[in-house]
């Protein structure tokens, strides 16, 4: 089956977490007994009191009249091309004003929905690129600087100049940078650059976002024609790196989750295909930095699955939208769905199981957000020596509750000298076992190096540590 209710890899690690032994574990939400009748009503929190305002048919981010620009309440779509519309008068004058011209060729490339999801797609794509040719450079130009030395016998134009020639150094390598599908370093029809979001070091892993979705859709057609029964693996290669096994994260996840959705954007809701695609793309947008866009995605899933009554569905679908809350800074209504979730989740697996641990990491955020560091140290104390010996000390779950027990211990501003020396030894010693895990360029690495920093300055100012 597809994994349609699969829960978002950003930040919450809520897709796929890799374990200690390097192969990575599916997460899912748990499936508590299905009761004889459905009564469960609407999540009434915040926006999420009422659906989407979503139409059955296509319509999924074009929600805005094409010629007022009015919200629609109700969307009336272009029968050729689907363009959207608040009124039968809106949708009159915009032909007239010029849609007349144009509805032949939005229909002819796949619909207005379908071009919109093509215009992100190639625009996240270019956003992805220049990220990682500008980390690229920036760790070449870290390196050769290691290489250097001490320049401290050197005046300020030698200096610059030795910097100079890393930079010229830098980018000779990022030009013998190839992808790992196709061997060649720009695409050979979009003209696009090579990235890499993913856990590969040294040459590895880089690989045009071209040629990772082609892959990944061969893939799945393939499984779909044969009737496979790994379409969770299939699948899983629109969001993990078949070299390292680690998840897509950043810019390179976003620009897959447009090329994702742009590809299955055509099929029906209903379709299994579909259901996934917008969950991979929430993750996507998430992971971008775009969680208003990601909190519509996952209140259609929340929806769909409410409409097909799946519990399973249902509970991933509601931290889904408890994480894109937070990210909003709407932790008041986070924090409700995310205690909600965490009992439920317990209750149903246990305390050991790494569903109870994300869930228990994502009500710590939303706690420490609210300022609530008490009642975050207590839940933390209890979950993290669990995660230690289910998960071991360097798994990515450990990690991040590690580094929110860091900042729950150090941002109270009533902790005792004892709590400020422990978080900074916690900090310590969860940043080293991040670097031996993931390396220094990481995303894990740079929030353990974070908490560490931030444990330092709070231990300095209470001087603690010099």
């Amino acid at each position: 089956q597809f994994p349609s209710h699969q829960a978002s890899q950003a930040q919450l690690r809520t897709a796929v977490c890799p374990t200690t032994s390097g192969q990575p574990q599916s997460r899912q939400a748990p499936a508590p007994r299905r009761p004889s009748t459905f009564q469960e009503k609407w999540w009434t929190v915040g926006t999420l009191i009422q659906p989407p305002q979503i139409s059955e048919g296509r319509a999924m981010f074009l929600t805005k009249c094409a010629a007022c620009a009015a919200d629609c309440t109700t969307v009336k779509a272009c029968s050729r091309c689907q363009t959207v519309y608040c009124s039968v008068q809106c949708q009159k004058t915009h032909w007239e004003s010029g849609h007349d011209k144009l509805c032949k060729m939005i229909k002819k490339k796949g619909g207005a929905e379908q071009l919109y999801a093509d215009k992100q797609y190639k625009a996240s794509i270019k956003l992805a690129v220049e990220k990682c040719a500008k980390d690229a450079r920036s760790q070449a130009l870290l390196n050769a600087a290691k290489q250097l030395g001490d320049l401290s016998f050197c005046d300020m134009e030698e200096r610059k100049r030795f910097l100079e020639l890393s930079a010229e150094d830098a980018e000779i390598e990022e030009d013998e940078v190839t992808c790992y599908i196709c061997l060649d370093s720009i695409h050979s029809e979009t003209k696009e650059g090579v990235v890499r979001g993913c856990g590969c070091k040294g040459s590895q892993g880089h690989a045009h976002v071209t040629c990772l979705a082609k892959q990944a859709q061969l893939s799945v057609e393939e499984g779909e024609t044969m009737n496979a029964d790994d379409m969770s693996a299939r699948w899983s290669k629109w969001t993990r790196c078949g070299i390292c096994e680690q998840n897509y994260r950043s810019l390179v996840s976003c620009a897959l989750g447009w090329a994702c959705w742009r590809t299955y954007v055509q099929r029906p809701m209903e379709a299994p295909a579909k259901r996934a695609a917008l969950t991979t793309l929430g993750s996507g947008l998430m992971d971008g930095d775009r969680a208003g866009e990601a909190l519509t995605v996952f209140q259609a899933q929340l929806k769909h699955a409410y409409k097909e009554q799946d519990e399973e569905s249902i509970t991933a679908a509601k931290g889904n939208c408890a994480m894109c809350l937070s990210n909003l800074g709407r932790d008041a209504e986070a924090v409700v769905i995310n205690r909600e979730l965490y009992a439920q989740i317990r209750k149903a697996s246990g305390l050991e199981d790494i569903d109870t641990l994300v869930a228990a990491l994502t009500l710590a955020k939303s706690l420490r957000a609210l300022s609530s560091f008490s009642e975050a140290r207590a839940l933390l104390r209890e979950v993290v020596p669990v995660a230690m010996t289910s998960l071991g000390g360097d798994h990515g779950v450990t990690l991040e509750l590690n580094s929110n027990f860091v900042r729950a211990m150090c941002m109270d501003l009533n902790a005792t000298a004892d709590q400020l020396k422990a978080a900074v030894d916690l900090a310590h010693s969860t940043h080293e076992a991040a670097l031996r895990r993931y390396g220094d360029g990481h995303e894990l690495t740079h929030l353990c190096r974070a908490s560490l920093a931030d444990a330092r300055v709070v231990a300095q100012n209470a001087g603690l540590e010099r």
